[in-house]
């Protein structure tokens, strides 16, 4: 299920032992943070990676 408001994720783009890109992108889950990310960045591969950004309080 998919929150009514969307949220932040990390997307990771690349190798990790090779060199990664990373950004931040609203959406309301993975699959639609994995598309807007590969929007935004045509020129590099398509991202495999997203991991929700989670505000802690305290």
């Amino acid at each position: 299920m998919s929150p009514i408001e969307p949220v932040l994720f990390r997307v990771l783009w690349g190798d990790p032992f090779k060199g990664l890109t990373q950004g931040v992108i609203l959406a309301h889950d993975t699959d639609e943070a994995l598309v807007a990310a590969h929007e935004l960045r045509p020129d590099l591969p398509r991202p495999r990676t997203a991991f929700l950004v989670v505000e802690t309080s305290g």
